[in-house]
């Protein structure tokens, strides 16, 4: 591996892999991060969405300085409220196209196709350009490739079925019934903007009836925030430990596996709530057993109260389940060589998989890290660590090629 083939190659530009780019820069560390900036953000989230997070819990990592969203507001003259926003999915992705431009500006718009280890490193193939050797990669990808749709739905063609994180314009759906099929906050708001686009939409849930999430105070004083810790994660003395990545790892591992998927979820944010009851159709206490298609329409066999539905349109807001089957760059080989748990590769607190130079960051890492690696939280706590690991081991690399070298001159 020579001196230009010596790269860390980030894999995914959303939040997380522009964090770790802005980090390797820092520390001076030469490396490549390739696919569309904030893609999921930019393409899969429908217009008219807000962050569930506090405005100023929205910001991405950076290395130093200021470059969060109160930053960016600041700069671009635009109004700014630390507490109860909520920041809008338009106001975050100029934010974060400002932060890319600032800090991670070398995106390279490619895609990878196979990721092969090789000896002590990788071998890097792509769709559109050539090939590469890294000493290290780092998986993140985002959700994306694990979006899940049940298997009472999975069937349906797709002009009767979608995933919630397919949709960015919904007013193609106006006029049109449509149900929606989750109680997480991207089922929750996906059912309110497509009330608000003009479609006829029917919520179900299988809990009795959604929860929310209980509103922050508008202030905290000096004594509010020890009697209520504020996290990037969320507020209260149980986010101490949630968005501590150290304290989850000592966590029992069934516990780790159970609080990783359901910590803050599923369950909408208090702004929300008015936007839902007593304004979307909710059938509560309610689950899909069949789904048949009728035509151009789905008929929906439910066990609950309600026994039938039919609809024009069914979008699965079931959210994200880790496979990393659903990477296709990485080769059953490879695969077989990571250490999973419940379907997520087990990871070092810098994020490192049972691979040597395999990193896995976001979603992916929750298992591990916490529930924190779900949201942009978890930029805050384990993006620095990783970086560093990083780091060590490419020093490590450039000494033993200066020996091997200058053995060979010998």
């Amino acid at each position: 591996m020579s001196d230009e083939d010596e790269k860390v190659l980030i894999i995914g530009a959303g939040p997380f892999g522009l964090s770790i780019s802005a980090h390797l820069s820092a520390l001076g560390l030469a490396h490549r991060v390739i696919g569309k900036t904030m893609d999921t953000w930019e393409a899969h989230m429908p217009v008219g969405m807000n962050l569930k997070s506090e405005p100023y819990a929205s910001g991405i990592a950076a290395p130093s300085g200021s470059y969060d969203v109160a930053e960016y507001c600041r700069q671009h003259g635009l109004p700014y409220v630390n507490r109860i926003g909520p920041v809008s999915l338009e106001r975050f992705t100029g934010y974060a196209g400002w932060y890319a431009k600032e800090l991670a500006p070398d995106v390279s718009d490619v895609n990878a196709t196979l990721v092969n280890q090789t000896g002590d490193g990788f071998g890097v193939a792509f769709a559109e350009t050539e090939s590469l050797t890294a000493k290290s990669v780092v998986v993140a990808t985002g959700v994306l490739p694990h979006a899940h749709v049940p298997a009472e739905l999975a069937g349906l063609p797709s002009d009767l079925l979608s995933h919630s994180a397919d949709h960015r314009d919904l007013s193609v759906f106006k006029g049109r019934e449509v149900a929606v099929v989750g109680a997480g906050q991207s089922a929750l708001e996906m059912a309110a903007l497509l009330h608000e686009a003009g479609a006829n939409t029917t919520l179900i849930v299988r809990a009795p009836k959604v929860a929310w999430v209980d509103p922050n105070p508008e202030q905290i004083s000096g004594l509010g925030h020890i009697r209520r810790p504020t996290t990037k994660l969320c507020e209260g003395w149980h986010c101490a430990v949630w968005n501590s990545p150290d304290a989850f790892r000592l966590l029992p591992r069934d516990m780790r596996v159970t609080k990783a998927r359901t910590v803050l979820g599923p369950a909408g944010a208090a702004w929300l709530k008015s936007r839902v009851e007593g304004v979307v159709e909710v059938l509560g206490g309610c689950q899909v057993v069949k789904a048949v298609p009728i035509g151009s329409r789905v008929r929906l066999e439910l066990d609950g109260e309600r026994q039938a539905l039919e609809v024009d349109h069914v979008i699965a807001g079931t959210g994200f389940r880790i496979d990393l089957g659903n990477l296709g760059f990485l080769p059953a080989e490879l695969r077989a060589k990571i250490e999973t748990l419940n379907g997520f590769p087990v990871l070092s607190r810098a994020c490192e998989s049972s691979v040597p130079g395999l990193y896995f960051v976001g979603a992916a890492a929750a298992v591990s890290l916490g529930p924190s690696q779900r949201f942009l939280a978890g930029t805050h706590n384990s993006v620095r660590q990783l970086t560093k690991s990083v780091a060590r081991r490419h020093a490590t690399t450039s000494a033993e090629t200066a020996d091997r070298r200058i053995t060979a001159a010998q």
